[in-house]
């Protein structure tokens, strides 16, 4: 009897990639399928990356960063997970509006990213409470 295969963690390059691309959709408002049509790929292989479960040629990757309109590189720069400090809010307010992406597009792009939608913990979406 063989051992279950566990799969593997995730690399830090690929985790970034997967994040940036969902991140790119959101602030482009583009869904998966846009974004695979602009980029002349598959919707699948988009689902996949931004799912974590498959391994990704360079080409497809600038494909689409093409398709997003960022360099390549921006694509595996990863999120930042420390804490933001006075000086680092006042440079993100000072940023352009092209800077900012809309909380709901962000939303809807992970919850397209997962296939189903995510379990929120806020008011919006929740039935009417009889009073």
């Amino acid at each position: 009897m063989s051992a279950p295969v566990i799969p593997a963690a995730r690399t830090p390059a690929l985790e970034a990639l997967r994040a940036n691309i969902i991140l790119g959709r959101a602030r482009a408002q583009l869904s998966q399928e846009a974004l695979a049509e602009r980029a002349g790929i598959s919707r699948p292989t988009i689902s996949r990356i931004e799912r974590g479960v498959g391994d990704v040629g360079i080409d497809v990757v600038q494909r689409i960063a093409d398709a997003l309109g960022v360099p390549i590189a921006e694509l595996f720069i990863p999120p930042s997970t420390g804490p933001v400090d006075d000086d680092e809010l006042a440079r993100r307010a000072a940023d352009p509006a092209s800077e900012f992406v809309d909380a709901r597009a962000v939303l809807a792009a992970i919850d397209e990213a997962a296939g189903q939608p995510f379990e929120r913990y806020s008011r919006a979406g929740r039935p009417p409470v009889a009073r």
